[in-house]
């Protein structure tokens, strides 16, 4: 027979299973797509007249559009390596992204020598797979990855499965076999094994993430669905491409019919994920999160009212948009104006899942929570970037309130603007606000100093060429 301490003991053990259980029950699936080099103007939803993107403008009438999102960064890695961790990439020390054909590619010429980065999301940092795995999630990274070299793939960062994720962040091709023996640095895609002759791989992601959400529709799951598209090298089925080049002959808004079609291929392809949820009855316990890493790329689409595009500091480079879906919990067809970024994402999902925050220590994001369910505000804060690199202008950003700085640092300059009044950051107004300039910048310099960030440094032999 028992004893009285026994029976108690089994009974806690009884009721922490059930909560258990019951926990895990109600956590929410996880679908996030990724779009790489999206454009905040290039959905339907966020105005564009041009592109036709109907699934995603459904997602927004289903969920809340973010109007003020952005990328932790002007270029891809350090943004996923943001997403991945929710923390700022100067504090990750992952600044720059991982070169193609050179890991640097310096000496450089310039005014600066930029920082000798990681150029890798270190091991030793907890990834939202990891995370979520701790608490029962399966997981599965489809598509790019650009976070370090073999040693630290999805598979090494808390990820169950990895189609097609892997060192470089561009395919070779975007067909069948994605080969391409003339690029000697990026040949292939060693972690993408099958397929046939005309497959397009926005379609083959596609197929992936569907086919693991079919054989994980009994337990909680993260599908990280982050497209090559629409990454160069710009290339698109000719059915589709042909639909935009006769559009391109009445409506000069945009100036790409093979990138048109890429984004109308990632649209689609999200439609038959969406109609896969509602197939298998799993729309309802399912948060969907739409996302881009950096801002569009000029040479292929327009992206104004924003200033320039991606590498840039200017909005073009870095503000991107944001849809979140989670059904009884947002209210649809939302729209929120707070400035919000990458590495919010991480505690966001955290919480959706309930997991606490404080067990991951030196977050710089925060849960968009109340922001998402309508129950509250985000706490005051700035917004900060370090980019001190040489793929436009190296230099570094301040977001407080409705002003941005942006301090450039080769050539040396300063300028302020007040995106709220002047979107297009047309107006300079560093000469006639030094005081906010000079408070300001030393905000810049005290979060650097905080985060531990990995500096630039001056450029002893500067002759006088930039690069």
């Amino acid at each position: 027979m028992l004893t009285r301490i026994q029976l108690l003991t089994l009974f806690a053990l009884v009721v922490c299973s059930t909560t258990y259980l019951n926990a895990e029950e109600t956590r929410p699936n996880f679908l996030f797509v990724l779009v790489d080099d999206l454009g905040w103007k290039d959905l339907g939803c966020y105005g564009s007249t041009f592109y036709e993107t109907p699934h995603a403008d459904r997602l927004a009438d289903e969920g809340m559009r973010f109007t003020q999102a952005y990328a932790a960064a002007p270029v891809c890695s350090p943004t996923r390596a943001s997403l991945m961790t929710g923390k700022n990439p100067a504090r990750l020390g992952f600044t720059g992204h991982i070169t193609a054909i050179l890991r640097y590619r310096y000496p450089p010429m310039g005014r600066i020598i930029p920082p000798q980065d990681n150029m890798l999301l270190r091991l030793e940092e907890t990834t939202i797979a990891e995370a979520l795995g701790e608490v029962g999630y399966v997981s599965a990274n489809i598509g790019k990855w650009h976070l370090g070299p073999e040693g630290h793939w999805p598979t090494d960062q808390g990820f169950d499965i990895n189609k097609g994720g892997w060192t470089h962040g561009s395919p070779p091709t975007h067909f069948f076999p994605y080969e391409n023996p003339d690029k000697e640095w990026n040949p292939s895609i060693p972690t993408l094994s099958g397929g046939e002759e005309g497959e397009y791989l926005t379609d083959r992601m596609t197929d992936e993430a569907i086919h693991f959400i079919e054989q994980n529709r009994d337990r909680p799951f993260f599908c990280y669905l982050t497209h090559y598209a629409v990454h160069e090298p710009i290339e698109a089925p000719e059915s589709i491409t042909a639909k935009y080049e006769l559009k391109l002959k009445s409506d000069s808004s945009q100036k790409n019919a093979e990138y048109a079609a890429m984004i109308e291929s990632v649209d689609d392809g999200l439609g038959r994920i969406l109609d896969t949820l509602d197939r298998l009855a799993l729309t309802e316990n399912t948060v969907v999160v739409y996302f881009s890493d950096n801002g569009g790329l000029s040479r292929v689409t327009n992206n104004a009212p924003l200033r320039e595009g991606k590498q840039f500091l200017y909005e073009g480079g870095i503000r991107v948009p944001l849809i979140v879906k989670w059904p009884d919990h947002i209210e649809p067809g939302t729209t929120c104006d707070v400035p919000v970024i990458s590495h919010d994402l991480f505690p966001t999902m955290m919480e959706m899942a309930g997991r606490d925050t404080a067990k991951f220590a030196d977050l710089d994001g925060v849960s968009l929570l109340p922001l998402l369910t309508g129950s509250g505000s985000l706490p005051d804060r700035k917004l900060y970037w370090y980019y001190p690199h040489y793929a436009r202008k190296p230099g570094s950003i301040v977001r407080d309130g409705d002003f941005k700085l942006i301090e450039h640092y080769d050539p040396p300059s300063i300028e302020l603007y007040n995106i709220a009044d002047d979107l297009s950051e047309t107006n300079d107004l560093a000469s006639a606000q030094p005081q906010r300039v000079q408070q300001m910048r030393a905000d810049l310099d005290t979060w650097l100093t905080k985060i531990k960030a990995t500096r630039h440094t001056a450029n002893p032999d500067f002759a006088g060429v930039v690069p």
